[in-house]
C-alpha cells in the first residue's frame, strides 16, 4: 500500500477548512499533525485511508466523503492525541 505524506494544505479545500476548524476548537494548530494518505486496496469503493500522526500517536481513518474529520474530532474529544 503506497502512502503519500501530505501537509494539511495539500488536502482538498473543504477538508482543509474543516481540519483547521477542528484543530482550533481543541487548541491545536494544523501544523501539530502529520497527515498521510493512501488508497485502501481492501475497500471496494477505493476510498482513501487518512493517517494522522502527532508525536508517538497515530490513527487511521477511512475518508468516506469527509467522515474522517468527524472521527478525528472524536479522537481529540477523547484526548487521544494529547
Amino acid at each position: 500500500m503506497e502512502s503519500t505524506l501530505l501537509r494539511y494544505t495539500d488536502l482538498p479545500i473543504g477538508d482543509r477548512a474543516a481540519f483547521e476548524l477542528v484543530c482550533a476548537r481543541h487548541g491545536f494548530a494544523p501544523a501539530h499533525f502529520d497527515i498521510s494518505v493512501c488508497m485502501d486496496p481492501a475497500d471496494a469503493a477505493h476510498e482513501r485511508l487518512i493517517t494522522v500522526r502527532r508525536g508517538g500517536w497515530a490513527q487511521s481513518y477511512h475518508d468516506r466523503h469527509g467522515q474522517w474529520i468527524r472521527q478525528f474530532e472524536a479522537d481529540l474529544n477523547c484526548r487521544f492525541f494529547k
